[in-house]
């Protein structure tokens, strides 16, 4: 019997045609939906009923759309993030969720770094006067004798240590789950820290982990990276805190609202600098990540027939 499925992540509808005879062989056809940032509940609960499955990018799949899915058997999220996605009730309908853990360690690494490093260095503010025809001599900021605070001690997090361990700083980590390594407590990293990385998950004890309570016993000279979820952070209390320099700077790839309205009072900072929830976005990976999707997609159905 043909199945059908749905696709709506653009980087792999971009590449689609290396994967239609895959389809093709496997009797599965396919519809696009093309969005911005992510297919939302009012985009999908109309017409979810109609697909044995999804490739996806950050869909809302929760409760209301997974209900409509009547025929629905397997959900193949292109990349890490599940949080999108309705887990427990997937489970309850027997709907089977896929995605690539990992497949963005190194990249999302790099660019925590390289926001950090924008910071340090003054790059963005040096380069904004260059063009203005200033010729400054900003002062930087050295890494060496800083403490570097990492909370969520995944892939990523190890891969940002792992990356800074060459330069001469102090690492206090923070991790939900036990380590091998020494740990300590979230208060502690926000006391001492002079850069702190985010990189949890979004569950229920991460959400508005960093409020203006969190912000308030932090060094002023703290540096905030964020390269997980928006929701983490309280961008007003963040914003506060930035204005009146309870921190001194913050690097943000990630909103609890994408794409970030351009009339965000956080943009208006100028110590804030932010990207587009881009981090992931390497030229060496997205190819690597389009054929794994496609693969726990292929394999669910066949999986499912046994």
């Amino acid at each position: 019997m043909k199945k059908k499925i749905l696709v709506t992540w653009r980087l792999l509808i971009d590449d689609f045609d290396k994967y239609k005879h895959l389809f093709e062989k496997n009797n599965i056809s396919y519809d696009f939906l093309h969005v911005k940032q992510y297919a939302a509940v009012k985009d999908l609960i109309k017409i979810i009923s109609k697909y044995d499955g999804i490739i996806c990018g950050d869909d809302q799949l929760d409760k209301k759309v997974l209900s409509k899915a009547n025929k629905l058997k397997i959900i193949s999220k292109w990349g890490t993030g599940l949080d999108s996605i309705d887990l427990e009730y997937a489970k309850q309908k027997n709907i089977k969720v896929f995605n690539s853990p990992g497949a963005f360690t190194d990249s999302v690494a790099d660019h925590a770094l390289a926001l950090m490093f924008s910071i340090t260095r003054n790059i963005h503010h040096n380069y904004s006067d260059i063009l203005k025809g200033v010729w400054s001599k900003r002062i930087c900021t050295n890494l060496t004798g800083k403490t570097v605070g990492i909370i969520g001690f995944g892939k990523i997090g190890r891969m940002i240590k792992k990356r800074l361990s060459g330069y001469k700083v102090k690492f206090l980590i923070n991790d939900l789950k036990k380590q091998k390594i020494k740990t300590t407590s979230k208060n502690n990293i926000f006391k001492n820290s002079d850069i702190l990385f985010l990189s949890v998950d979004l569950n229920n004890k991460s959400k508005h982990m960093i409020t203006k309570k969190e912000l308030k016993v932090m060094k002023k000279n703290l540096i905030l990276i964020n390269v997980c979820r928006g929701q983490v952070v309280d961008i007003d209390d963040l914003y506060i805190a930035l204005k009146n320099r309870l921190i001194t700077a913050a690097g943000l790839d990630v909103f609890a609202k994408e794409p970030v309205n351009k009339n965000n009072k956080i943009l208006k900072l100028n110590n804030c600098i932010v990207t587009s929830h881009n981090a992931f976005n390497s030229e060496s990976v997205i190819s690597l990540i389009n054929k794994t999707t496609v693969s726990n997609l292929l394999n669910g159905f066949k999986n499912i027939k046994k």
